[in-house]
């Protein structure tokens, strides 16, 4: 029997991040999700997840800002940043931190479902 995985979701657009959870769920995927930084900082403190995939403009922080924190206070997680627009510095800081992709909204949800499908199966 597989692994379960887990996922954190944070984005702040509610239909876009229920529709990301809904493809993630249907491959058998545990979801969670968060709107604000501190809610996905909150969860990772809680909750051991196997992929982050962050939103790099949330209303309270960056994308940057939460994984930078959920590297320092937890082992290491993957990580999938996107983003619709984001200034070209929070795009270079961003990359720095090695995620495993950027991704640039809108995308394909089959792309981003088999991406995730091979970011968790390590």
């Amino acid at each position: 029997m597989a692994l379960q995985r887990n996922v954190l979701l944070v984005d702040d657009n509610i239909p876009f991040r229920s529709t990301l959870a809904t493809v993630l769920e249907d491959e058998g995927v545990d979801t969670q999700q968060a709107g604000r930084g501190d809610e996905a900082i909150r969860l990772i403190r809680q909750v051991r997840f196997d992929l982050l995939v962050l939103d790099l403009n949330l209303p309270d922080m960056t994308g940057v800002t939460v994984y930078s924190t959920a590297s320092e206070e937890v082992k290491k997680v993957g990580c999938i940043f996107m983003t619709a627009e984001a200034s070209e510095e929070l795009i270079e800081m961003a990359l720095r931190l090695n995620p495993l992709r950027l991704l640039r909204k809108p995308f394909e949800v089959a792309m981003f479902r088999d991406l995730v499908r091979r970011a968790i199966a390590n």
